[in-house]
């Protein structure tokens, strides 16, 4: 049981290494570095 415990927590810092060390590159920043453009955006008024 207590083997289990330490594998189960070894996997899941694993796990988490793995999620957080993924590559982030300035190709996936360019879609938010863009920003909206104010004047294009429509706002319905509810009644």
């Amino acid at each position: 049981m207590n083997t289990k415990r330490i594998l189960f927590g070894l996997a899941t810092v694993l796990v988490l290494m793995a999620a957080a060390c993924t590559p982030n590159t300035a190709e996936d920043d360019q879609v938010y570095e863009q920003g909206v453009d104010k004047s294009k955006v429509i706002i319905h008024k509810s009644d």
